[in-house]
């Protein structure tokens, strides 16, 4: 779970985070199946790690080198970052494939930009060894304050980040800096293509009717429940962004408010998981417990929570489409005809279908929550294509399902 940052800073409240947002539609709530404490998504596929590396990271990286290299230009009384940005040498900067990590940002005057720098960068430098951090010097995302101030990121564990401040009010004494008040800052709203695509309402994916396309499972309830992703869909690329961004609102949890008491059913929140923040939709409140169970709109699972563990979500947080899409494996169900299926299923679901891209195919909707119900293929070690239901009739781990349940796609 999340612990806030033990920091007495307070975060001034945001205009930006938008009233509860209520999902229509959503899907139903599986009373079929036990609700789990949390249903992790599992790790990234190489195949994936490597896309994201070279449509996502490599921007990043690049703008990073650039703003280091400039780092030499920057006087100790410049008083501002030469080229824009200011990037800090810091130990243990990651690859992309690393942990997502908090951050913190604040407002830094023109004035003191230069000193915080320090003459080629020394005492940025010297800030982030000491603090074990990675800061960032930026213009500000406020117009208003373009002229004035600029932002600083301070990115790493949450002791680093305390530490780094702490080493900041040491160097920069409030009383004779008194401009410099390190009162955390809201972020700019995130940049996401998507929203021109989509606009700003939510929206979800969808997979097409029967054509075989390229997904992930995300998350596994059973072999015959689970959540997919499409990682060649143009929006899929976004996420990962999406997922530090938020991490690095949601990490700061002063001035964010949680959701509303009692907590009505279908509102688009953000809860934690992992050492993050992610999207989810209420599915159930408990109120003898305030508890909420949700789903998690972009990987998949389920979780129940406190109701205080849950944040509101700003609004330029719902463009992108939710990435995970729940899915019924098409015609079979457990071989002892209940709903639970045997471990050795489960096993065998995970070996060959998790952590891989593998193909889906829909070929009909539940009859009574609408969810589609999929095919699932993947090459074996020998390259030859395994369908999942198949192959769990011929192990005997699954018998034929009652086809009356599914409506199917009529023929393209």
């Amino acid at each position: 779970m999340i612990l806030p940052p033990q920091t007495s800073l307070e975060c001034p409240s945001s205009n930006t985070l938008s009233k509860p947002f209520v999902i229509g539609g959503h899907g139903a709530f599986p009373f079929v199946y036990s609700v789990p404490t949390h249903i992790p998504p599992p790790p990234m596929p190489k195949g994936m790690k490597y896309w994201l590396r070279q449509n996502v990271f490599n921007n990043a990286s690049s703008s990073a080198s650039e703003a280091s290299s400039s780092d030499e230009s920057v006087s100790a009384d410049s008083g501002r970052a030469s080229g824009g940005m200011a990037c800090s040498l810091s130990p243990g900067v990651g690859d992309g494939e690393s942990e997502m990590l908090p951050m913190y940002e604040f407002e830094i005057p023109n004035t003191l930009v230069g000193l915080i720098i320090g003459i080629r960068g020394k005492t940025i430098k010297e800030l982030c060894i000491r603090a074990d951090v990675k800061m960032i010097i930026r213009p500000h995302h406020n117009p208003e304050k373009t002229d004035t101030h600029q932002i600083c990121t301070v990115e790493g564990k949450r002791d680093c980040i305390n530490k780094c401040l702490r080493l900041l009010r040491r160097r920069f004494p409030s009383n004779r800096f008194p401009d410099l008040n390190l009162k955390p800052v809201m972020p700019p709203p995130v940049p996401c293509p998507a929203a021109e695509i989509f606009g700003s309402q939510p929206t979800n994916l969808s997979l097409p009717d029967g054509v075989r396309c390229e997904v992930v499972v995300s998350s596994m309830l059973n072999p015959g429940h689970f959540f997919v992703q499409q990682p060649t869909h143009p929006t899929f690329s976004q996420l990962q962004r999406l997922d530090r961004y938020m991490l690095g609102i949601y990490s700061q949890t002063a001035g964010i408010p949680d959701l509303p008491q009692p907590c009505a059913i279908g509102l688009l929140c953000v809860a934690p998981s992992l050492s993050g923040w992610f999207r989810a939709v209420t599915m159930a409140y408990y109120e003898d417990q305030d508890e909420v169970l949700v789903r998690y709109v972009d990987y998949g699972g389920y979780a129940r929570l406190p109701r205080s563990d849950l944040r509101q979500i700003r609004t330029d947080l719902m463009t992108l489409p939710f990435q995970a899409t729940e899915c019924y494996l098409a015609n079979v169900q457990p071989a002892d005809g209940t709903s639970q299926w045997s471990e050795q299923a489960n096993e065998e679901f995970q070996q060959l279908y998790m952590n891989k891209i593998v193909e889906a195919s829909v070929i009909g909707y539940n009859v009574e929550d609408q969810i589609p119900v999929v095919e699932l293929f993947t090459l074996n070690g020998e390259n030859k294509s395994i369908k999942l239901d198949k192959y769990l009739l011929d192990k005997d781990l699954a018998k034929l399902a009652d086809p009356s349940k599914v409506v199917p796609v009529l023929p393209k």
